[in-house]
This record gives structure tokens, C-alpha cells and sequence, in this order.
């Protein structure tokens, strides 16, 4: 029987339900969320919800997640319903339904949702969850098998691409040296050759265009002057939502570009150990299909 009662939080919420409000709360993701907001912005939305923080220039994220850390029940379930409140998106319904579907995702966690009374957002204990193994399964399943499916051309000529032309050298030996090598045997170094190649594509790709993707929404900021960092400066995580947000690469390719990215981290051996990450041909085979993809998508507009 599902409790329908109008409560209150009355404790404090699990780290990763904290982590995911301020995911939802600094809104880089702007696929997902519906708000993304400025150090300024951080601050003007903490005082909506009667909290007393003003933004330090630290990292907008981690300075979220120090003060949602911070507060006590009432004080995180003022920051909730003003999250969840169609006042913070000034009437946008469509915005409203994508903050209130993140953060009832988020709650889920702790067995908590946000509900409507009267249009006023209120907290409530969630349903009980009914997950079919198959149904979750399936979508994902059929997404990657569509993008896997997707030919992309062996052919890569990074001078396709107008870059440096000092630079294009370089890259190109690397990608001869990916396409040479027997990836069936080695693994491991398949993936951080194509991990690190297609870094600098995406580097050099954003020093071309240096104007487009500084402007981004997504694009990293210093922690101590909160402004836009050097694109020299940015990780291949940063490059990648910005290759996305500015239409330079597709959704698909943003998403498994970060599987990429992730398995390039096991460089570190006790990193790799930790996580009893062994990759086989399998997994080869995904990465190389990725960077075939974002080259392709790169090359597009590029010409």
C-alpha cells in the first residue's frame, strides 16, 4: 500500500542522493537538467531557498556539495522543494518536469520523492520500486547494438580535419600505430592509444575553434578566478561534453566516448587493480568504434 502522507525529511540524506541534487542544482549536464547556473546564479538560488551561501569562486560543484553537506533536514528539504518549485523556472512547465523527474530519481535513494499539492511542491515517501530486469535491460541493449552497428570508415586522415599541420603529424602517427598494432593481444595499450589520440583531436579541435567552445555552458572553470579555463587546460571529460554541447559530436558519441575515457584511467595500475578491470577484445573493439565515430562526426564539421 503506498503512503501518501505530506511529510517532512526529518534526517539527512545518503552522500550519493547529495551528490545528484547538486548535479541537478549546478545543471552542467544540459541534457538532463533543466537550469544551468553561474557561480552568481548558485548563490541567488540558495537565497530562494532561504539559505544564507554565497558562491567562494571554488569549484561550482564541490562548493554545492560542501553546503548541501552542511545543512540540516529542514534547510536540504528548503533547497529540495525550491528545486522542484515552478517559481525557480518562471512558469516553464517543460523545465519543472525534467528538475522534478531528476530529483525524484535522486530521492529514490532514500526513499523519498517530491509530490504536488495544489501546484505547491511538497515531500512524500516514494513508491515502492517495481523494476522489471528485462524492460531496464532492453533499451540499453538496443542502443548500443545501434550505435555498434553503425559502419564507420577505417580510412583516417587526420589532415581531413584542417588542424595544425605539425600537430596532424603527430596524430596521425598515432593512429597509424592503433591501426598496426594487434589489438586482439594488446589490449591495455589499445585503449590508452585511442584514449590519448583522441584527447588531442578534441584539444586541437577546440584551440581551432577557440571562440565556440569557450562560450559553452560546459566549459570548465577555474576554481579560483571562475572564469573559463584555458582549453590547453581542459581533461578529455570537458572536451567531450563541449564537442557535444557545440554540435561537433553526437549524443551516442558523447556517451561512449566517456566509457573511453574511463578505461583510459586504468593506466594506473592500482587503479586498475581496485577496480579488477581486464578488458579483452570486446572492449577493444567498443573503444576503437568510438574514436572511429568521433573522428567521422569531427570530420563533418570540419569541411
Amino acid at each position: 500500500m503506498t503512503d501518501n502522507r505530506i511529510i517532512h525529511l526529518g534526517r539527512r540524506l545518503d552522500p550519493a542522493t547529495l551528490d545528484a541534487i547538486a548535479d541537478i542544482i549546478c545543471g552542467d549536464n544540459i541534457e538532463r537538467y533543466p537550469k544551468y547556473r553561474t557561480g552568481g546564479q548558485l548563490t541567488r538560488f540558495f537565497k530562494d531557498a532561504g539559505i544564507n551561501a554565497a558562491h567562494n569562486g571554488d569549484t561550482r560543484k564541490k562548493w554545492v556539495l560542501e553546503i548541501l553537506e552542511q545543512l540540516e533536514p529542514q534547510g536540504l528539504e528548503n533547497v529540495i522543494l525550491r528545486l522542484s518549485d515552478l517559481k525557480e523556472y518562471r512558469g516553464v512547465i517543460d523545465e519543472l518536469k525534467k528538475a522534478v523527474k531528476e530529483m525524484n530519481s535522486a530521492l529514490a535513494m532514500d526513499d523519498f520523492k517530491v509530490s504536488f499539492e495544489n501546484n505547491r511542491p511538497v515531500m512524500k515517501f516514494a513508491n515502492p520500486m517495481k523494476i522489471d530486469d528485462a524492460i531496464v535491460s532492453e533499451p540499453l541493449k538496443n542502443e548500443e547494438a545501434k550505435f555498434l552497428n553503425t559502419q564507420f570508415s577505417d580510412d583516417i586522415k587526420v589532415s581531413d580535419l584542417n588542424l595544425d599541420s605539425v600537430l596532424t603529424g603527430y596524430l596521425q602517427d598515432r593512429v597509424d600505430e592503433i591501426q598496426n598494432i594487434p589489438r586482439d593481444k594488446v589490449h591495455l595499450g589499445s585503449i590508452f592509444l585511442l584514449g590519448s589520440t583522441l584527447e588531442g583531436i578534441l584539444l586541437a579541435v577546440g584551440l581551432n575553434n577557440q571562440k565556440l567552445f569557450m562560450s559553452a555552458k560546459s566549459a570548465p572553470q577555474d576554481k579560483t578566478t571562475n572564469k573559463t579555463m584555458k582549453i590547453h587546460e581542459w581533461k578529455l571529460s570537458a572536451l567531450i561534453n563541449v564537442a557535444y554541447e557545440v554540435g561537433y559530436v553526437s549524443r551516442d558519441v558523447k556517451e561512449f566516448a566517456g566509457v573511453l575515457r574511463d578505461f583510459r584511467n586504468y593506466i594506473h595500475p592500482h587503479h586498475q587493480m581496485s577496480h579488477n578491470f581486464t578488458p579483452d577484445q570486446n572492449t577493444v573493439d567498443v573503444c576503437w568504434h568510438v574514436f572511429k565515430a568521433a573522428f567521422s562526426q569531427l570530420k563533418r564539421n570540419s569541411t
